[in-house]
């Protein structure tokens, strides 16, 4: 029975292991106009409302709670990344699209914060 157990383990892990990939990729994104607009969703820790404005030349303004940031978003070889100030704040953007729905999730480096929103 146990070699049964770990048989099973072993091929659900596969699985896990084949769709992961994809789903951690998100889609690509071929240049700023992709995800330029205006966004809003939740952000963590804290679970506050989070609202990031993108402009096609690639200046991006956010704000949650009391806290207001800029900066720039980058895209390159399908990935954008962001910068904002005031404060050490850099990371990812994935862009999720399923189902004509899309969403951006914003992952800090520094593990700062965790923002997933979508179009206004």
């Amino acid at each position: 029975m146990t070699r049964t157990v770990i048989a099973l383990l072993g091929i659900a892990l596969g699985f896990v292991e084949c769709a992961s990939p994809s789903l951690a990729a998100g889609t690509p994104i071929p240049d700023i106009g992709a995800i330029a607009g205006k966004w809003s969703g939740s952000i963590t820790p804290g679970y506050e409302p989070f609202y990031v404005t993108i402009s096609p030349s690639g200046a991006l303004t956010a704000s949650w709670g009391a806290n207001w940031a800029w900066g720039t978003v980058t895209v390159g070889n399908g990935r954008a990344t962001f910068e904002m100030e005031p404060g050490l704040r850099e990371g990812t953007i994935t862009l999720y699209e399923s189902g004509g729905s899309r969403r951006l999730v914003l992952d800090d480096a520094w593990s700062t914060f965790n923002a997933q929103v979508v179009p206004r």
